[in-house]
């Protein structure tokens, strides 16, 4: 199974610079964890490579996966069409994180090692992760 993650890098000398990392071993995982943890580094998008398109013109995916790690906190959020949009139900402490694609409320942050166990279950599957509690969020 394959996921990319694609996310903004804050630059003052590049508005628009990136990142990306595509992903077949789930020990990479890590890398990405550690990679998204970096104080340049935002939001993430996440698409499984191996499900269906939702719309094949425009290669639009069937799913909207984001994945954070901010403040020393793990964020991600799902939805797809059999589960509504939900954001983890995390550590009460963890802060609120609000970006300019997706907004983390507070409570929704658990640790790093907690995210990468749910984007390891998300590369093995292509599903969900059932390993992580998730609680209903607004768009």
């Amino acid at each position: 199974m394959t996921i990319t993650a694609v996310w903004p890098i804050s630059s003052e000398q590049d508005p628009n610079a990136g990142d990306s990392m595509t992903i077949t071993d789930p020990g990479e995982i890590e890398t990405l964890v550690s990679r998204l943890s970096e104080s340049t580094a935002g939001a993430a998008t996440v698409w499984h490579e191996g499900r269906e398109l939702a719309d094949t013109d425009t290669q639009m995916h069937d799913h909207d996966v984001m994945a954070l790690v901010a403040e020393g906190y793990g964020y991600l959020s799902y939805i797809d069409a059999d589960h509504d949009y939900a954001v983890l139900d995390g550590d009460p402490a963890s802060p609120a994180w609000n970006g300019e694609d997706v907004d983390f409320p507070k409570g929704s942050g658990v640790s790093p090692e907690t995210l990468a166990e749910a984007l390891r279950e998300f590369l093995d599957s292509g599903e969900r992760p059932e390993s992580v509690e998730w609680q209903p969020a607004e768009w």
